[in-house]
């Protein structure tokens, strides 16, 4: 039965390849209206994110790794609200290995959202113009703003930042664990001391003193 629409589900899959009937995944539930908005999808990727770090989600179900793309939207009419399938109980995850998860994450936000601010680039004079209120668009600049990509530029990079910053403070902090570790591994390979064998002391041949004759 559909929810109110106040809660809005994603179905957070690994294999985008097949049509939302194939699709098997976790069910994530998100109180909010406006359905399928940036808003209520980085929420749900939040979800998804603590759900894993928690063992909720079994580590390998998203090998390739998880993003927006991975949230596919279900309508309040559609067939998988009737019977939600229940996520997987996985094994606790080992701190490392969680560690080593959150820095995967991080570093792949980092770089969606380092490309999506080249994009915005040509941008910026505009952004500054419009904020500091110092002096009209120019022709140009106007033609940039009238064009699609320039809302959905920005609203990639506001919805990329505040993934990460959301991903980031609900982190475990188990990520120094691997920064630790590589360091720890590096120290040890350089003080490391190598084995040295001590050189063989010869002994000297003892001398013999004859006894002069008694006659």
């Amino acid at each position: 039965m559909a929810r109110t629409s106040s809660v809005t589900h994603f179905v957070a899959v690994s294999d985008l390849s097949k049509s939302l009937s194939e699709q098997e995944g976790i069910l994530i539930e998100v109180e909010g209206k406006g359905g399928n908005n940036p808003q209520n999808r980085a929420k749900a990727l939040e979800i998804v994110h603590r759900m894993w770090e928690q063992g909720e989600i079994e580590a390998d179900q998203f090998p390739d790794g998880l993003t927006l793309e991975n949230l596919v939207f279900v309508p309040p009419d559609s067939p998988q609200l009737q019977a939600p399938k229940a996520p997987k109980k996985a094994a606790k995850i080992p701190p490392i290995i969680q560690g080593a998860q959150e820095i995967i994450e991080l570093t792949r936000l980092q770089l969606e959202i380092q490309e999506i601010a080249e994009e915005a680039e040509p941008y910026l004079p505009i952004i500054k113009a419009v904020l500091e209120k110092n002096r009209p668009l120019t022709a140009k600049e106007k033609e940039l703003v009238k064009d699609k990509k320039y809302p959905k530029t920005l609203e990639r990079l506001g919805t990329a930042i505040a993934t990460q910053e959301n991903y980031r403070a609900n982190s475990s902090g188990y990520a120094n664990l691997i920064l630790n570790a590589i360091a720890w591994q590096l120290n040890k390979g350089l003080k490391e001391p190598s084995k040295t064998t001590k050189p063989e002391t010869k002994r000297r041949p003892q001398t013999r003193v004859r006894k002069p004759k008694t006659e």
